[in-house]
């Protein structure tokens, strides 16, 4: 509206219509201003969110520098680690060379034989992993055997495989220089030193991301599975661990799932004749002459694994002079006459020979005496005079565990200390052998496997009070099978000797390598019972 028409308005226009006019352009430039005011204070907000954004944009930039320069440091690490883990793998193989042993052929002619059973191991664990994702790289195989080397050789030289202790240690010397990556280590005397250097080497290895395959030849010691179950859930150890089997691998190893082999043209498949391994033979005893009685008596004390026999076996075979029956102390089966023997030997026709007395040791054996002349055979009748006595039977031998297959001990009986002259007198027969010390298995057992070659004491004669005193202090002793000990003459301790009452903070069945062998009284109840020679326990 133009200035002229304004003025016309406003000098025709009266007092309320101008009033209006005012108002209505007075809320005008309300809403005009709201609208500015508004428009300002959004732009406000954005000018503080674009600032807001640009910081963190700038934030965003540092930190995706960073990140990038975090990222090639880490990919130039993962380069120099791969490079580490694929610089230098290897395999290594561990021996437990007292249980695992070479073949005889090998050892009889130890300079080529330990070249030879170089050859064929290095070759058995190629072959093994030519079928594995190895098998494309040439990789180094390491060689570690553990073995009392005087002890082995004493054994293998008793069963006539080795001349002499020197053709095991020159095989022992020939085997570490065939190859750079092969030792064979003499651990010295004592059980526990192959085991320990076997467990020691075992653990390093598994820690050591370079070697790819560790082949664990130690199945016939029941001792390693607690080393080896630590690792049967873990997948890494599953690919890694590969346990090589010589003798017949014990149950739990094959329990653990691990990959198993064999390499038969290197070692023994099995024990040598006078190591003790607990089979149970299903076999039946066949009647027996006198002749071929006797011959199996012998083959059976020479090493055979004939069990002892059935009763109901026992009672057959009328028509044979010479039946067998347990001896003493053994399994091995030792001849004995049966009633029904006599009965038939008496109705044949007399021969004119010897009268013989016949009569049992007491302990399985016969005593036959003949007379000093013929005349002295001739009677009215004709027929042998025979003293028969019953045989003593002893009772076999047993082992009981617990639900948690522990070995449980028979309680032993603490000898007294005073006024007891067996204490004193024990005292001073083993202070005389000192250095040396009894033999266990000679004068608790009844029986050692080394006989003279045996470097324990064996003849000194010692008293029942004082074999009673030595099985005590034996029973001090921790096993080094350990609970599982399946060995029906050991006669250590396979808990405390004390238990469940003991309470002695520095007892030594504390903190053994098995862990602490003390039993409460719930742990000491029996669950299963094995009895020598028969193949099943009996659930108790």
């Amino acid at each position: 509206m133009s200035n002229n028409l304004l003025s016309q308005f406003a000098s025709s226009a009266s007092i309320e219509d101008l009033n209006a006019r005012f108002v209505q352009l007075a809320k005008h430039d309300g809403e005009r201003s709201e609208l500015t005011y508004g428009v300002l204070k959004r732009l406000y907000s954005y000018e503080k969110e674009i600032h807001r954004l640009e910081l963190d944009l700038e934030d965003q930039t540092k930190s995706r520098m960073t990140y990038q320069q975090d990222a090639r440091k880490l990919e130039g690490e993962k380069r120099e680690i791969e490079q580490l883990i694929n610089k230098d793998p290897y395999v290594v193989v561990l021996v437990d060379g007292d249980g695992s042993k070479f073949l005889d052929s090998l050892l009889q002619d130890p300079v080529s034989g330990a070249d030879i059973a170089a050859q064929r191991l290095k070759q058995g664990i190629k072959d093994y992993l030519k079928n594995t994702p190895l098998g494309a790289v040439d990789l180094p195989i390491l060689v570690r055997v553990f073995a009392n080397l005087n002890d082995l050789a004493r054994s293998l030289r008793l069963t006539n495989i080795i001349e002499s202790a020197d053709d095991m240690r020159t095989f022992a010397e020939q085997f570490t220089n065939s190859r750079a990556e092969f030792d064979f280590i003499n651990v010295g005397r004592g059980k526990e030193n192959a085991d320990s250097k076997m467990r020691k080497m075992f653990k390093h290895f598994l820690n050591n991301f370079q070697c790819r395959k560790i082949f664990f030849a130690g199945c016939h010691d029941n001792g390693y599975l607690h080393e080896l179950r630590e690792h049967v859930g873990d997948p890494d150890a599953k690919e890694r661990i590969v346990l090589l089997e010589t003798t017949p691998a014990e149950p739990g190893f094959v329990a653990l799932g691990f990959p198993m082999i064999r390499l038969d043209t290197v070692f023994r498949s099995e024990p040598l004749a006078n190591e003790k391994k607990y089979t149970y033979p299903n076999r039946p005893l066949p009647s027996q002459s006198v002749h071929s009685s006797v011959l199996l008596e012998k083959s059976t004390v020479d090493g055979g694994s004939w069990g002892p026999p059935e009763p109901s076996r026992r009672q057959q075979s009328p028509v044979s002079l010479v039946t067998m029956a347990p001896s003493e102390g053994t399994v091995s089966p030792s001849p004995t006459l049966s009633a029904a023997a006599l009965a038939a030997s008496s109705a044949q026709p007399p021969t004119p020979t010897p009268t013989a007395s016949v009569s049992t040791s007491g302990n399985g054996g016969i005593s036959i005496k003949y007379p000093s002349s013929y005349a002295a055979a001739g009677s009215a009748s004709g027929h042998q005079n025979i003293n028969v006595q019953t045989a003593k039977i002893k009772n076999p031998k047993t082992i009981e565990y617990n639900k948690y297959n522990h070995r449980l001990d028979s309680p032993i009986k603490v000898p007294s200390f005073n006024n007891n002259p067996s204490q004193a007198t024990y005292k001073a027969k083993a202070d005389k052998i000192k250095p040396n010390a009894f033999c266990n298995h000679y004068y608790l057992a009844g029986k050692c496997k080394w006989g003279d070659e045996c470097d324990r004491d064996h003849s000194t004669k010692l008293t029942p009070g004082e074999i009673a005193i030595h099985r005590y202090k034996a029973r001090t002793s921790v096993c080094p099978a350990g609970p599982s000990c399946d060995d029906y003459s050991c006669c250590l301790s396979h808990h405390c000797l004390h238990d469940p009452h003991c309470t002695r903070v520095d007892c030594k069945f504390k903190n053994t390598r098995y862990g602490d062998l003390h039993l409460s009284k719930e742990d000491m109840v029996p669950a299963t019972r094995w009895t020598e020679g028969i193949a099943f326990p009996t659930t108790l």
